[in-house]
């Protein structure tokens, strides 16, 4: 599927070698090449359009190979806010939501859906500083423990409202996940 996305002609302009939108990044295992990798900036596929009032996509969609025609997907959604009222969930929705349905379903389904083609798994997430969290824990097992205090307060009333609305692909129901900077990383599923 990796080396299908990069030999097609209408992705080409948007395929990345970064994950980096409004100044979130998201990280890329050592373990990674980027032979086997695609990234894709859908946004930008779909503000290439031309089209009078483009259909909101998320920033990034990310193909991992895992070997022997499985592969893990990330859809990735970055925004760089300074609070959480400031993330608007009803378009982080419509943005999977017109990503899932029209960019994988519909105009490059000849990729996303072929049988041959085995997913095994597929990550929704948000990407977003918006607690200020980034840089304050030397690893993401510090974080954890940080966010299991939290989980406690309201401050997961983002991540509640964005795992309210499921999606479903490939016979998978599938849930935005919140993550910050530089997480999640992108790497293979073994």
């Amino acid at each position: 599927m990796v080396r299908q996305i990069k030999a097609c002609k209408p992705l080409k302009p948007y395929l990345k070698e970064t994950i980096e939108d409004e100044g979130i990044c998201v990280g890329i295992s050592g373990q990674l090449d980027l032979e086997q990798l695609a990234i894709i900036k859908v946004d930008d596929y779909y503000a290439g359009l031309h089209l009078a009032t483009p259909p909101k996509a998320i920033d990034f969609l990310v193909v991992v190979d895992c070997e022997c025609d499985a592969f893990v997907m990330y859809l990735l959604e970055l925004k760089n806010v300074s609070s959480p009222r400031f993330l608007k969930i009803g378009d982080i929705h419509e943005k999977f939501r017109n990503t899932i349905s029209d960019f994988l379903s519909d105009r490059f389904a000849g990729i996303f859906l072929q049988d041959r083609y085995k997913y095994k798994d597929i990550f929704l997430y948000l990407v977003s500083d918006a607690y200020g969290l980034s840089g304050k824990y030397k690893n993401f097992e510090e974080y954890r423990k940080m966010r299991e205090k939290i989980n406690k307060m309201d401050s997961l009333k983002t991540e509640m409202n964005l795992r309210h609305k499921p999606f479903r692909f490939r016979g998978k129901v599938l849930r935005i996940l919140y993550d910050i900077p530089p997480n999640p990383l992108i790497q293979k599923i073994s």
